[in-house]
């Protein structure tokens, strides 16, 4: 509770897949376009009433819904190829070699997760507790990840 505010739902929201924010944000954004065409036709604000109606609402959600996903996957992969992501170093707070994850701490003091799938090894992809690392922080599904991890 911030300033007598709950801020449950932001919370909530930053919990969300990508695919389930662009799959919301599609459909209040595909509603929102919907009503707004038919005010500017001079109908008012209208409710799908007929098949030709709902057709519509539902070609602007999925129009919506493809360009968010494209969007979004584009822009990952400009952020990659151009480089804009600076890597950082730090250790490695602990990481358990049977469930294959753990925790950086980064010198800047915050921890990020460290998933073996993004360790970067020509043999056992395993990290030591202590280790001095250097990676690429990037979003994950629950938060920041690290990403490119190799031993300095």
């Amino acid at each position: 509770m911030i300033d007598g505010l709950n801020f449950t739902y932001y919370k909530a929201s930053t919990n969300m897949t990508p695919i389930l924010k662009n799959t919301i944000l599609s459909i209040l954004i595909g509603v929102i376009a919907y009503l707004a065409i038919g005010f500017v036709q001079g109908h008012g604000l209208r409710v799908p009433d007929s098949t030709t109606n709902i057709a519509e609402l539902f070609i602007i959600i999925i129009a919506l819904f493809t360009a968010g996903f494209f969007n979004s996957s584009t822009s990952a992969t400009e952020s990659a190829s151009t480089g804009s992501t600076s890597e950082e170093n730090g250790t490695v707070k602990w990481f358990n070699v049977k469930k294959g994850y753990g925790f950086i701490t980064r010198d800047q003091g915050d921890d990020v997760f460290v998933h073996f799938r993004n360790i970067d090894s020509d043999g056992r992809r395993s990290l030591s507790d202590g280790q001095r690392v250097r990676f690429v922080v990037i979003p994950g599904d629950k938060g920041l990840q690290a990403d490119q991890v190799s031993a300095i």
